[in-house]
């Protein structure tokens, strides 16, 4: 097997929760792979996807997906968290309870070499343009796969939730996001061979800008669906 193929079998393997002992999902009876799995795996791959108007309200309709673009000639606007781009997502109903599956999509980085990502805020509007405290989507995940753009996976319950901004935080950007470490690796393959790979950890600046994916379910209970 060739050192780029050993790269791609290690990261493939990490990735998919196979390598699982810094996982810190292990704490709660579930690996990551298995997490991922359940809310963004294959069960889930004929999901619609459509792609967000680029001006106004972007409509969402629970079991499908956005693909949502916050770029320069999105709105602005001061949230608790300080000013932000931001794009307003509108639901066909109010829902009492609700899951929002966010994925990060990591894109060119504005300010630098490498890629960047958002770090993506909630903002749950009440009556009028109030908005309710920022729910911030944590922990994200890491996955990084071969031939495949980088994101970072989410989950987050909201309650009475109909429409919502999706923003960033101000103090957010120049910082960055670091991965948890992936501990080093050397295993046998099926075929006889082994391979190997250093501890990976990676580091994503944030940018105030980026490209995010969302998804909403409704849940049964408060702090369920996730």
């Amino acid at each position: 097997m060739t050192p780029r193929k050993t790269l791609f079998v290690a990261l493939a393997l990490l990735v998919s929760g196979e390598c699982s002992a810094a996982n810190p999902l292990r704490f709660v009876s579930e690996t990551f792979g298995e997490w991922k799995e359940r809310l963004f795996g294959a069960s889930r791959a004929e999901v619609a996807e459509i792609r967000a108007p680029t001006e106004g309200p972007v409509p969402l309709v629970p079991g499908t997906r956005v693909h949502i673009d916050i770029d320069a000639q999105a709105p602005e606007r001061k949230f608790a968290k300080g000013e932000s781009h931001y794009r307003i997502v509108e639901l066909p109903e109010e829902l009492e309870h609700a899951a929002v599956r966010v994925q990060v999509i990591a894109g060119r980085n504005p300010n630098g070499r490498g890629h960047a990502v958002l770090k993506p805020l909630l903002y749950v509007y009440g009556d009028g343009d109030e908005v309710r405290d920022p729910v911030e989507v944590t922990p994200l995940h890491l996955d990084i796969r071969p031939f495949r753009k980088s994101r970072l996976l989410g989950c987050v319950p909201l309650d009475k939730v109909h429409r919502m901004a999706i923003a960033t935080a101000a103090d957010a950007v120049g910082k960055s996001y670091e991965s948890e470490v992936r501990e080093a690796v050397k295993a046998p393959t099926q075929y006889g061979f082994y391979y190997s790979t250093d501890a990976v950890k990676v580091k994503l600046p944030y940018a105030a800008t980026g490209s995010v994916i969302l998804e909403v379910t409704k849940a049964e209970k408060t702090g369920a669906g996730c």
